[in-house]
């Protein structure tokens, strides 16, 4: 559009507003990009990928102190043992009970698990909040 002006029209413009660097936010893009672009795709793989996968697969409450939970481990290296953080909540959500399992290493992956986690009140569900490498 600029180029159609007549030429002192051109240079009153650029006197008074100044002359536009148009190439600077080429070379800014472009650096944001070399950068952004392959920490984008480290982060999506390593967040895809996590060292180990849990999948609930029932829970029954046993009595009003207990409740029993099956969950699936799934581990990228079943030669090492995890810790997994099981917890019990009632009926408004509340956390009435909280164990910390020790899965030990196996051959086998994925490993299904039953374990037992006391509770304070009556539970009403069961999760994992998460497994993590043994210390």
């Amino acid at each position: 559009m600029n180029q159609e002006l007549p030429r002192e029209t051109k240079e009153l413009l650029e006197a008074r507003y100044g002359k536009s660097e148009a190439g600077l936010w080429k070379y800014l893009a472009i650096a944001i990009l070399v950068i952004g672009l392959p920490w984008l795709m480290w982060s999506a793989w390593y967040h895809s990928n996590p060292p180990a996968r849990v999948t609930l697969v029932s829970f029954k409450p046993i009595d009003e102190r207990a409740i029993e939970i099956t969950f699936e481990l799934d581990r990228s290296d079943p030669k090492i043992a995890q810790s997994c953080t099981l917890v019990a909540r009632d009926l408004d959500k509340n956390i009435v009970g909280e164990i910390d399992l020790e899965v030990a290493s196996s051959s086998s992956n994925p490993v299904k698990i039953t374990a037992v986690i006391p509770t304070r009140l009556a539970a009403v569900n069961a999760g994992v909040l998460e497994c993590r490498i043994k210390p």
